[in-house]
Protein backbone atom coordinates (compact mmCIF):
# COMPACT_ATOMS: atom_id res chain seq x y z
CA UNK A 1 0.00 0.00 0.00
CA UNK A 2 1.63 3.10 -0.83
CA UNK A 3 2.39 6.16 1.71
CA UNK A 4 -0.48 8.10 0.08
CA UNK A 5 -3.24 5.60 1.22
CA UNK A 6 -1.86 5.53 4.63
CA UNK A 7 -2.16 8.85 5.34
CA UNK A 8 -5.68 8.79 3.73
CA UNK A 9 -6.23 6.26 6.21
CA UNK A 10 -5.28 7.86 9.29
CA UNK A 11 -7.14 10.98 8.41
CA UNK A 12 -10.18 9.05 8.07
CA UNK A 13 -9.63 7.21 11.31
CA UNK A 14 -9.22 10.91 13.03
CA UNK A 15 -12.47 11.89 11.74
CA UNK A 16 -14.31 8.86 13.04
CA UNK A 17 -13.09 9.18 16.50
CA UNK A 18 -13.28 13.04 16.46
CA UNK A 19 -17.27 13.13 17.38
CA UNK A 20 -17.30 10.80 20.32
CA UNK A 21 -14.34 12.25 22.15
CA UNK A 22 -15.31 15.83 21.49
CA UNK A 23 -18.82 14.70 23.05
CA UNK A 24 -17.36 13.65 26.58
CA UNK A 25 -14.37 15.80 26.40
CA UNK A 26 -16.73 19.09 26.17
CA UNK A 27 -18.59 17.85 28.90
CA UNK A 28 -15.56 19.86 31.20
CA UNK A 29 -17.26 23.33 29.71
CA UNK A 30 -20.64 22.45 29.41
CA UNK A 31 -21.60 20.71 32.72
CA UNK A 32 -22.01 24.14 34.14
CA UNK A 33 -24.77 25.42 31.49
CA UNK A 34 -25.96 21.47 31.34
CA UNK A 35 -26.50 22.05 35.01
CA UNK A 36 -28.29 25.15 35.06
CA UNK A 37 -30.44 24.33 32.34
CA UNK A 38 -31.50 21.37 34.14
CA UNK A 39 -31.66 22.09 37.05
CA UNK A 40 -29.52 19.93 38.88
CA UNK A 41 -26.05 19.89 40.76
CA UNK A 42 -22.28 18.90 39.65
CA UNK A 43 -22.75 15.53 40.86
CA UNK A 44 -25.91 14.67 38.89
CA UNK A 45 -24.31 16.54 36.07
CA UNK A 46 -21.64 14.27 36.68
CA UNK A 47 -24.14 10.91 36.48
CA UNK A 48 -25.09 12.08 32.80
CA UNK A 49 -21.18 11.58 31.62
CA UNK A 50 -20.95 8.29 33.38
CA UNK A 51 -24.14 7.18 31.63
CA UNK A 52 -22.37 7.54 28.24
CA UNK A 53 -19.37 5.73 29.21
CA UNK A 54 -21.55 3.01 30.16
CA UNK A 55 -22.70 2.56 26.98
CA UNK A 56 -19.74 3.14 25.90
CA UNK A 57 -17.99 0.70 27.86
CA UNK A 58 -20.59 -2.62 27.76
CA UNK A 59 -20.90 -2.61 23.98
CA UNK A 60 -17.15 -2.28 23.01
CA UNK A 61 -16.57 -5.95 22.80
CA UNK A 62 -19.70 -6.50 21.04
CA UNK A 63 -19.42 -4.02 18.42
CA UNK A 64 -15.62 -5.18 17.90
CA UNK A 65 -16.61 -8.53 16.88
CA UNK A 66 -19.24 -6.67 14.19
CA UNK A 67 -16.35 -4.21 13.29
CA UNK A 68 -14.17 -7.65 12.59
CA UNK A 69 -17.01 -9.64 10.99
CA UNK A 70 -18.67 -6.79 9.02
CA UNK A 71 -16.14 -4.01 8.25
CA UNK A 72 -16.30 -0.54 8.55
CA UNK A 73 -20.02 -0.07 7.52
CA UNK A 74 -20.97 -1.10 11.12
CA UNK A 75 -18.97 2.43 11.91
CA UNK A 76 -21.01 4.31 9.48
CA UNK A 77 -24.36 3.48 10.55
CA UNK A 78 -22.77 4.00 13.93
CA UNK A 79 -22.22 7.19 13.12
CA UNK A 80 -25.14 7.93 12.02
CA UNK A 81 -26.89 7.34 15.20
CA UNK A 82 -24.69 9.25 16.74
CA UNK A 83 -25.85 11.97 14.87
CA UNK A 84 -29.47 11.76 15.89
CA UNK A 85 -28.89 11.05 19.59
CA UNK A 86 -26.96 14.36 19.52
CA UNK A 87 -29.91 16.43 18.35
CA UNK A 88 -32.02 14.66 20.98
CA UNK A 89 -29.54 15.31 23.91
CA UNK A 90 -29.23 18.91 22.62
CA UNK A 91 -33.20 19.58 22.64
CA UNK A 92 -33.97 17.53 26.14
CA UNK A 93 -35.41 19.54 28.56
CA UNK A 94 -36.05 16.71 30.89
CA UNK A 95 -32.67 14.95 33.07
CA UNK A 96 -34.16 11.45 32.25
CA UNK A 97 -34.40 12.04 28.21
CA UNK A 98 -30.70 13.30 28.71
CA UNK A 99 -29.80 10.20 30.97
CA UNK A 100 -30.90 7.97 28.03
CA UNK A 101 -29.57 10.44 25.01
CA UNK A 102 -26.48 9.88 26.92
CA UNK A 103 -26.26 6.37 27.42
CA UNK A 104 -27.29 5.38 24.20
CA UNK A 105 -24.79 7.87 22.85
CA UNK A 106 -21.87 5.92 24.34
CA UNK A 107 -23.46 2.74 22.83
CA UNK A 108 -23.43 4.25 19.08
CA UNK A 109 -20.10 5.61 20.17
CA UNK A 110 -18.49 2.17 20.74
CA UNK A 111 -17.37 0.96 17.73
CA UNK A 112 -15.55 4.38 16.59
CA UNK A 113 -12.34 4.38 18.14
CA UNK A 114 -11.67 0.64 18.46
CA UNK A 115 -12.92 0.38 14.44
CA UNK A 116 -10.49 3.52 13.81
CA UNK A 117 -7.48 1.72 15.25
CA UNK A 118 -8.20 -1.28 13.29
CA UNK A 119 -8.36 0.81 10.07
CA UNK A 120 -4.86 2.17 10.89
CA UNK A 121 -3.20 -1.21 12.00
CA UNK A 122 -4.42 -2.85 8.64
CA UNK A 123 -2.84 -0.19 6.63
CA UNK A 124 0.11 0.45 8.67
CA UNK A 125 1.55 -2.77 10.31
CA UNK A 126 5.26 -1.71 9.94
CA UNK A 127 4.48 2.18 11.68
CA UNK A 128 1.46 0.99 13.81
CA UNK A 129 2.50 3.14 17.14
CA UNK A 130 2.84 6.15 14.87
CA UNK A 131 -0.19 5.72 13.53
CA UNK A 132 -1.95 5.33 16.40
CA UNK A 133 -0.35 8.07 17.88
CA UNK A 134 -1.85 10.39 14.93
CA UNK A 135 -5.31 9.04 15.82
CA UNK A 136 -4.84 9.29 19.48
CA UNK A 137 -4.14 13.28 18.78
CA UNK A 138 -8.47 13.51 18.15
CA UNK A 139 -8.35 13.95 22.11
CA UNK A 140 -6.09 16.42 23.24
CA UNK A 141 -7.30 18.56 19.78
CA UNK A 142 -11.13 18.31 21.20
CA UNK A 143 -9.71 19.49 24.64
CA UNK A 144 -8.00 22.38 22.76
CA UNK A 145 -10.84 23.47 20.49
CA UNK A 146 -13.50 23.58 23.57
CA UNK A 147 -11.06 24.95 26.32
CA UNK A 148 -9.53 27.87 23.64
CA UNK A 149 -12.40 28.90 22.16
CA UNK A 150 -15.69 27.77 24.18
CA UNK A 151 -14.68 29.54 27.74
CA UNK A 152 -14.74 32.99 26.11
CA UNK A 153 -18.12 31.98 24.67
CA UNK A 154 -20.37 30.08 26.85
CA UNK A 155 -22.26 32.74 28.60
CA UNK A 156 -23.50 33.97 25.16
CA UNK A 157 -23.28 30.48 22.98
CA UNK A 158 -26.02 28.51 23.98
CA UNK A 159 -24.53 24.83 24.56
CA UNK A 160 -27.19 23.44 22.63
CA UNK A 161 -25.63 24.61 19.42
CA UNK A 162 -22.69 22.89 20.46
CA UNK A 163 -24.22 19.63 19.67
CA UNK A 164 -25.92 20.19 17.25
CA UNK A 165 -22.67 21.05 15.50
CA UNK A 166 -21.30 17.85 16.23
CA UNK A 167 -24.13 15.82 15.34
CA UNK A 168 -23.92 17.65 11.69
CA UNK A 169 -20.40 16.91 11.61
CA UNK A 170 -20.20 12.95 12.71
CA UNK A 171 -23.64 12.75 9.90
CA UNK A 172 -20.98 14.29 7.25
CA UNK A 173 -17.76 11.29 8.27
CA UNK A 174 -20.66 8.85 8.14
CA UNK A 175 -21.09 8.95 4.56
CA UNK A 176 -17.24 7.89 2.94
CA UNK A 177 -16.99 6.06 6.01
CA UNK A 178 -19.62 3.42 4.18
CA UNK A 179 -17.21 3.12 1.18
CA UNK A 180 -14.22 1.50 3.30
CA UNK A 181 -13.22 -1.18 2.53
CA UNK A 182 -11.81 -4.06 5.18
CA UNK A 183 -8.59 -6.06 4.90
CA UNK A 184 -9.57 -9.88 4.62
CA UNK A 185 -7.90 -11.82 6.95
CA UNK A 186 -7.91 -15.95 8.29
CA UNK A 187 -11.10 -15.06 11.26
CA UNK A 188 -8.06 -15.59 14.18
CA UNK A 189 -9.09 -17.08 17.63
CA UNK A 190 -7.36 -16.11 20.74
CA UNK A 191 -8.22 -12.54 21.24
CA UNK A 192 -9.21 -12.57 24.91
CA UNK A 193 -6.23 -13.83 26.36
CA UNK A 194 -3.71 -13.40 29.62
CA UNK A 195 -1.91 -10.32 27.82
CA UNK A 196 -4.51 -8.50 26.41
CA UNK A 197 -6.29 -9.19 29.82
CA UNK A 198 -3.78 -7.30 32.04
CA UNK A 199 -2.78 -4.95 29.37
CA UNK A 200 -6.32 -3.92 29.71
CA UNK A 201 -6.75 -3.83 33.16
CA UNK A 202 -3.46 -1.58 33.05
CA UNK A 203 -5.64 0.50 30.44
CA UNK A 204 -8.33 0.64 33.26
CA UNK A 205 -5.80 1.94 35.68
CA UNK A 206 -4.50 4.59 33.19
CA UNK A 207 -7.92 5.97 31.91
CA UNK A 208 -9.08 7.03 35.46
CA UNK A 209 -6.18 9.57 35.73
CA UNK A 210 -5.91 10.71 32.34
CA UNK A 211 -9.61 10.98 31.11
CA UNK A 212 -10.26 12.05 34.59
CA UNK A 213 -7.89 15.14 34.79
CA UNK A 214 -8.68 16.23 31.40
CA UNK A 215 -12.45 15.71 32.08
CA UNK A 216 -12.25 17.75 35.67
CA UNK A 217 -8.69 20.05 35.01
CA UNK A 218 -11.06 23.48 33.67
CA UNK A 219 -13.26 23.10 36.80
CA UNK A 220 -10.65 22.04 40.01
CA UNK A 221 -8.31 25.10 38.16
CA UNK A 222 -11.58 26.95 38.63
CA UNK A 223 -11.81 26.20 42.23
CA UNK A 224 -8.85 25.69 43.46
CA UNK A 225 -7.02 28.47 41.71
CA UNK A 226 -10.02 30.95 41.73
CA UNK A 227 -9.71 31.33 38.30
CA UNK A 228 -11.97 32.85 35.17
CA UNK A 229 -13.59 30.89 33.50
CA UNK A 230 -11.11 32.35 30.21
CA UNK A 231 -8.01 31.69 32.45
CA UNK A 232 -9.38 27.99 33.28
CA UNK A 233 -9.93 27.27 29.70
CA UNK A 234 -6.01 28.73 28.65
CA UNK A 235 -4.50 26.12 31.54
CA UNK A 236 -7.05 23.35 29.96
CA UNK A 237 -5.81 24.14 26.11
CA UNK A 238 -1.72 24.31 27.75
CA UNK A 239 -2.69 21.06 28.45
CA UNK A 240 -4.31 19.96 25.32
CA UNK A 241 -1.09 21.18 23.73
CA UNK A 242 1.25 19.37 25.81
CA UNK A 243 -0.46 16.48 24.99
CA UNK A 244 -0.90 16.69 21.36
CA UNK A 245 2.76 17.05 21.26
CA UNK A 246 3.59 13.68 23.46
CA UNK A 247 1.22 11.88 21.87
CA UNK A 248 2.95 11.40 18.61
CA UNK A 249 6.28 11.66 20.32
CA UNK A 250 5.51 8.20 22.57
CA UNK A 251 4.44 6.89 19.06
CA UNK A 252 7.11 7.46 17.12
CA UNK A 253 9.75 6.32 19.40
CA UNK A 254 7.67 3.34 20.81
CA UNK A 255 8.53 2.13 16.74
CA UNK A 256 11.91 3.20 16.84
CA UNK A 257 13.00 1.56 20.46
CA UNK A 258 9.88 -1.37 20.38
CA UNK A 259 9.99 -1.01 24.28
CA UNK A 260 6.08 -0.02 24.68
CA UNK A 261 6.16 -1.81 28.31
CA UNK A 262 9.12 0.87 29.61
CA UNK A 263 8.22 4.19 28.00
CA UNK A 264 4.29 3.59 29.43
CA UNK A 265 5.93 3.23 32.86
CA UNK A 266 8.12 6.02 32.38
CA UNK A 267 5.12 8.24 31.80
CA UNK A 268 2.77 6.57 34.48
CA UNK A 269 5.45 7.32 36.95
CA UNK A 270 5.46 10.67 36.57
CA UNK A 271 1.75 11.09 36.15
CA UNK A 272 1.62 9.92 39.31
CA UNK A 273 3.59 12.19 41.11
CA UNK A 274 2.64 15.38 39.21
CA UNK A 275 -1.43 14.04 39.98
CA UNK A 276 -0.38 14.27 44.02
CA UNK A 277 1.89 17.69 43.45
CA UNK A 278 -0.42 19.92 41.15
CA UNK A 279 -2.41 21.36 43.68
CA UNK A 280 0.12 22.83 45.66
CA UNK A 281 2.29 24.49 42.72
CA UNK A 282 2.09 28.22 42.82
CA UNK A 283 -0.34 30.20 41.24
CA UNK A 284 2.45 32.18 38.96
CA UNK A 285 3.71 28.22 37.17
CA UNK A 286 0.28 27.07 36.58
CA UNK A 287 0.05 27.40 32.82
CA UNK A 288 3.92 25.54 32.54
CA UNK A 289 2.51 23.01 34.89
CA UNK A 290 -0.35 22.58 33.01
CA UNK A 291 1.41 21.49 29.75
CA UNK A 292 3.77 19.35 31.35
CA UNK A 293 0.90 17.56 32.99
CA UNK A 294 -0.81 17.21 29.40
CA UNK A 295 2.29 15.97 28.06
CA UNK A 296 2.64 13.05 30.74
CA UNK A 297 -0.53 12.24 31.31
CA UNK A 298 -1.02 10.84 27.19
CA UNK A 299 2.60 9.39 27.13
CA UNK A 300 1.68 5.99 28.23
CA UNK A 301 -1.31 5.34 25.73
CA UNK A 302 -0.16 5.27 22.79
CA UNK A 303 2.67 2.39 23.22
CA UNK A 304 0.16 0.56 25.58
CA UNK A 305 -2.88 0.60 22.25
CA UNK A 306 -0.16 -0.75 19.99
CA UNK A 307 1.09 -3.57 21.96
CA UNK A 308 -2.56 -4.40 22.25
CA UNK A 309 -3.43 -4.01 18.47
CA UNK A 310 -0.56 -6.32 17.70
CA UNK A 311 -1.60 -9.09 20.09
CA UNK A 312 -3.91 -11.31 17.81
CA UNK A 313 -3.62 -9.97 13.49
CA UNK A 314 -6.59 -10.06 12.29
CA UNK A 315 -8.91 -9.13 15.20
CA UNK A 316 -7.15 -5.54 16.32
CA UNK A 317 -11.09 -4.34 16.67
CA UNK A 318 -11.68 -7.23 19.49
CA UNK A 319 -8.72 -6.75 21.33
CA UNK A 320 -9.17 -3.24 21.59
CA UNK A 321 -12.32 -4.20 22.51
CA UNK A 322 -11.68 -6.06 25.23
CA UNK A 323 -9.50 -3.38 26.26
CA UNK A 324 -12.37 -0.81 26.35
CA UNK A 325 -14.85 -2.77 27.95
CA UNK A 326 -12.56 -3.27 30.57
CA UNK A 327 -11.05 0.24 30.71
CA UNK A 328 -13.98 2.48 30.32
CA UNK A 329 -15.71 1.39 33.22
CA UNK A 330 -12.81 3.79 35.12
CA UNK A 331 -14.99 6.63 33.12
CA UNK A 332 -18.07 5.32 34.95
CA UNK A 333 -16.88 5.76 38.38
CA UNK A 334 -14.64 8.75 38.12
CA UNK A 335 -16.67 11.25 37.10
CA UNK A 336 -19.26 10.10 39.73
CA UNK A 337 -16.61 10.21 42.44
CA UNK A 338 -15.19 13.49 41.01
CA UNK A 339 -17.81 15.35 41.38
CA UNK A 340 -19.15 13.83 44.26
CA UNK A 341 -16.42 15.14 45.92
CA UNK A 342 -16.21 18.38 44.33
CA UNK A 343 -19.62 18.75 44.96
CA UNK A 344 -19.73 17.48 48.64
CA UNK A 345 -16.48 17.93 50.12
CA UNK A 346 -14.70 20.90 48.01
CA UNK A 347 -11.65 19.50 48.53
CA UNK A 348 -9.40 19.69 45.27
CA UNK A 349 -6.37 17.64 46.96
CA UNK A 350 -9.03 15.02 47.48
CA UNK A 351 -10.43 14.75 43.87
CA UNK A 352 -5.97 14.71 42.60
CA UNK A 353 -4.74 12.23 44.82
CA UNK A 354 -7.92 9.95 43.91
CA UNK A 355 -7.21 10.54 40.02
CA UNK A 356 -3.70 9.74 41.03
CA UNK A 357 -4.64 6.03 42.49
CA UNK A 358 -5.22 5.14 38.62
CA UNK A 359 -1.58 5.51 37.12
CA UNK A 360 -0.31 3.52 40.63
CA UNK A 361 -1.90 0.62 39.94
CA UNK A 362 -1.17 0.83 36.08
CA UNK A 363 2.38 0.88 37.17
CA UNK A 364 2.32 -1.81 39.37
CA UNK A 365 -0.36 -4.20 36.72
CA UNK A 366 2.95 -3.72 34.08
CA UNK A 367 5.56 -5.17 35.56
CA UNK A 368 3.56 -8.22 34.95
CA UNK A 369 3.28 -7.82 31.74
CA UNK A 370 5.96 -9.44 29.56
Amino acid sequence: MNIESRIIAVIFAWLITFPEIFIRLVFSITIIPISTSLHINYFYASILLSSFYIGYAFFNLPMGNLVDKYGYKVISISLIMLSIFTIVFSISESYLLSLISMFLLGVFSAPTYIGSVKLVSERNPNFRATAISFLNTAGPTSLLISNLILPGYIQILDWRTIYIYISIFAFIVSIPVLFIKKFNHAYAKGAINRKSIIASFVRFSGFWGMWGISTYLFLLSHIEFNLSYVYSGIVSALFSIGALISIPSSGIISDLIKKRREISISFLIIFFFMLIIFPFIDRSIIFYMAFLLGFISFGYRTPLDAYISEITKGREATSMGLANLVSQPSLIIVPAVIGAIITFTGNVFLAFFTLSIGPLVAIILLFFLN
